[in-house]
Formats: structure tokens, C-alpha cells, sequence
């Protein structure tokens, strides 16, 4: 897994430098934001909350025309949820997303498909009856965004991802995530 992890990284950055040379038509930089994440479906607990995570990562983006962008982007992000006795469920993810932004002044707006790639779950806090083992190690979701410029190189947005599989095998449970967080763009 580390080995598909790191050349996908390598992947990633090879691609960009390569055709960042080219025009303004591609850009790369990193982001980092925080999540708020939950678990749902009917297998989710009732009384959870919001559990806060953060990310942090890179992207790439290519120019489709003057209002429109491919955006792949691939982000380290722990999620999970939080009980109210403070049950926790740690769970982390390499996030592999490619939004379609659509442009209009300084805003944008973003929808696209996210794979993800389970990197860690954590059950330590909780009681032996209610863990969860057997997660998929991949997860799929469907994201969509708002976007500010606030300077030249640096946006701010918030992004919703909503779960379309299950994580754990035989229960109807997926992952649900706000996120909130700035990019900067190196080129």
C-alpha cells in the first residue's frame, strides 16, 4: 500500500511540473484545511457528533476554458466520529478527488467524484461490543464546493463529501464531511 501511496505522489508532482511549464493552463499548490465528520446510515449511532480532523495535501489543476478547470488534487484527512460519553472512531484516508470547477470572478463553484484510500482506523476508545472491524479499504464519495480568492495565490472554500459506500462489510454505515480550508498556489 505505502508503495501505490508513493507513486502516486511521485505521479502527482511529475505531472505537474511537467505541464506547469505550459501557459497558465495548469497550476499546482497545496491546501490544508479542518473537517467536521460524521458517520450515517442506518448502522450509525444515534447520539454521535461531528468529529474534528483536519487535512492537509496538494492539487493540480488544468484550464478547460475561460469559466471552467479539472481539478485532481490528492489529500491526506482524518475523519471518523465522536460520541457523546466520547466514544471516537479515528479514520484516515489519502483522498484522491477531481472536481470540476466552474469560475465566476473571484468565486467558484465545485462538484466531483473522491476516492479514497483507508491509511488508518482506530477503535482504541471504544467499548468491545460496539467496534468496528472489517473496513473497506476503499470509499467513495461525491463532493461538492464554494470557493473564494481571497489574494492573488490564496482561496478559501468549504467542501461537502458525501459517502456513496459502505465502510465496513455487512453495515449500512458511510462517511459524511464538512470541510473548511485554504489553498495556495506555488505556479
Amino acid at each position: 500500500m505505502k508503495s501505490i501511496i508513493s507513486f502516486s505522489i511521485m505521479l502527482f508532482f511529475s505531472y505537474s511540473y511537467a505541464y506547469a511549464q505550459e501557459e497558465e493552463k495548469y497550476q499546482f499548490g497545496i491546501k490544508a484545511g479542518v473537517n467536521y465528520a460524521t458517520l450515517f446510515g442506518k448502522d450509525a449511532f444515534p447520539e454521535s457528533d461531528r468529529k474534528v480532523g483536519y487535512s492537509f495535501g496538494v492539487y493540480t489543476n488544468y484550464k478547460l476554458s475561460h469559466n471552467f478547470k479539472i481539478q485532481p488534487e490528492i489529500i491526506w484527512s482524518l475523519q471518523g466520529e465522536e460520541t457523546e460519553n466520547k466514544t471516537r472512531y479515528n479514520i484516515s484516508y489519502i483522498n484522491i478527488p477531481i472536481m470540476l470547477k466552474w469560475l465566476k470572478d473571484r468565486y467558484y463553484f465545485e462538484l466531483g467524484p473522491q476516492l479514497g484510500v483507508l491509511t488508518i482506523h482506530s477503535n482504541s476508545s471504544v467499548p468491545h461490543d460496539i467496534r468496528l472491524d472489517n473496513f473497506d479499504t476503499f470509499d467513495l464519495l461525491i463532493n461538492v464546493g464554494l470557493g473564494y480568492e481571497v489574494a492573488e495565490d490564496w482561496n478559501i472554500g468549504i467542501r461537502y463529501s458525501h459517502g456513496l459506500t459502505n465502510l465496513v462489510n455487512g453495515l449500512d454505515l458511510k462517511n459524511s464531511v464538512f470541510y473548511i480550508g485554504f489553498s495556495y498556489r506555488i505556479h
